[in-house]
């Protein structure tokens, strides 16, 4: 964190004291003004994660070892190397990652790339007239895994880079799951003990195709969002993330940057989603890292983030999904960005994920139903995402984006750009009746812009959260 960045958040946090000081001096019994600070290991995200164990009991912890245990198996692991970042990676074979060890995936053939491709409309094969001005041109943001270079070795002096053959999984380890009260809740997007707050994202979801809020909105809902959608029957989308590693309050609160596809409704809602996290309690640090979640069961226990449950058959490999990176934006400073893709293979075909210019891998079309993703989706959507468990009652502080709001523009807010969907016919187009919508303009905010010459269809996006008018 940078200097200008840590003091920002000193503010915040004396701010939040000193109104939560006020607030003793009426309330009955109230402790010391200091204690909603210091409540235990969940304080903020400066506290180590490893410290937070949530587990419900003994049963459940010997179910997240067997679980671990499950994943693959350690003696088919062909190298083991730890990332830039601290991450252990191990390097499994293609055929005993842990997507081909699930029922009914026995005799599943592998693929190594779609079978297609989407294409450019006609209008979009000539060179584009203009290019972005040079000084809104980011840099490639790097990506732990994709280093190439002969000498990158960890401090064993093992290669940093999965054999040809194999996958790299970041280790899920115990101390991971114990951050959560269950193997249930650990799957899920929003663990049951921040549920306390009966707004859902599955609330956002159902309203994506009109781009209208949920029936609860505002600063005090547990998800928040600043985000566009729009429904459009589509075979996938793509866009450019600005990546930066915001502050975040609670080691049990996230924010991210992605790009959901969706299709269903009720039990049947359906997603694939992709981007960047910070999430503490899930990867143990400070860092954003790339990740993705899919849902089959509107948000219940059949999902789950990454490789962590067997879903998401990957063929590359370099490069490492819930893998941190090695560099990030920096506000009046240099940017960093990266390119993701959701692209179904045809209506028969499997859900590919794009990195960059990589094909990584793909949920398999068995993983969806009929009224969900398995033969398309109807809406895409773009945009930020917070988790605010109200730490002292108050609204939490932790960063959308940079931690800047959207009309402060270049190298300060987050953004996200070129957004294209395809469509069924398998081509590339430009998504030209996004609905934006945000919990509160207070909290976060976005701005939406085009410029068919250089970005396309983009915004800006972002805020600090708790602030005078945000509580």
């Amino acid at each position: 964190m940078s200097e200008q960045r840590r003091s920002s958040c000193v503010q915040r946090k004396g701010m939040r004291l000193g109104l939560m000081s006020w607030l003793c001096l009426s309330v009955v019994g109230c402790g010391g003004v200091s204690e909603p600070e210091v409540a235990g290991p969940e304080q903020s995200s400066s506290a180590s994660a490893m410290q937070v164990e949530r587990v419900r009991d003994s049963a459940e912890l010997a179910k997240m070892r067997d679980y671990v245990d499950s994943l693959y198996d350690a003696k088919s692991v062909v190298h083991r190397f730890t990332s830039k970042g601290g991450d252990g990676i191990d390097c499994v074979p293609l055929y005993a990652q842990p997507a081909l060890r699930q029922p009914g995936m026995e005799n599943h053939r592998i693929q190594l790339a779609p079978g297609t491709e989407p294409v450019l409309p006609p209008e979009r094969l000539a060179p584009s007239p203009t290019a972005p001005s040079e000084k809104w041109r980011a840099q490639p943001a790097a990506l732990e895994g994709l280093e190439t270079a002969p000498d990158d070795l960890d401090a064993t002096g093992a290669l940093r880079r999965c054999p040809v053959g194999s996958v790299p999984i970041v280790r899920l380890t115990l101390d991971t799951l114990k951050r959560f009260e269950s193997l249930e809740d650990f799957r899920q997007k929003v663990p049951g003990h921040l549920r306390g707050n009966v707004s859902v994202e599955t609330d956002k979801l159902r309203s994506l195709a009109s781009a209208t809020p949920s029936a609860r909105s505002g600063p005090t809902d547990l998800h928040q969002y600043a985000h566009t959608a729009q429904g459009v029957s589509n075979w996938g989308a793509e866009a450019i993330f600005n990546i930066w590693s915001p502050y975040t309050e609670l080691s049990s609160e996230f924010s991210l940057s992605q790009m959901w596809v969706v299709r269903g409704s009720g039990s049947n809602l359906e997603t694939v989603e992709a981007g960047w996290q910070k999430y503490r309690d899930l990867y143990g640090d400070d860092r954003a890292r790339l990740f993705i979640y899919f849902t089959p069961d509107n948000y219940g226990s059949g999902g789950c983030y990454n490789l962590s449950c067997g879903a998401f058959v990957q063929v590359n490999n370099t490069v490492s999904i819930g893998g941190g990176f090695n560099n990030y934006s920096v506000t009046n400073g240099a940017q960093y960005e990266f390119k993701l893709m959701w692209f179904k293979d045809g209506t028969t075909g499997a859900w590919w994920l794009k990195f960059q210019d990589i094909w990584v891998g793909y949920y398999p079309r068995t993983r969806f139903d009929a009224a969900g993703l398995m033969d398309r989706a109807d809406v895409i959507d773009f945009g930020g995402e917070i988790i605010d468990n109200r730490n002292g009652n108050l609204h939490t502080s932790t960063d959308m984006g940079g931690g800047a709001y959207p009309g402060v523009g270049w190298a300060n807010a987050a953004y996200t750009r070129n957004l294209l969907y395809v469509d069924t016919t398998n081509v590339y187009r430009e998504p030209t009746s996004l609905g934006a919508w945000r919990n509160d303009s207070n909290c976060y905010d976005i701005i939406q812009y085009n410029n068919p010459g250089g970005w396309g269809r983009y915004f800006y996006f972002g805020g600090p959260g708790y602030n005078a008018n945000c509580m």
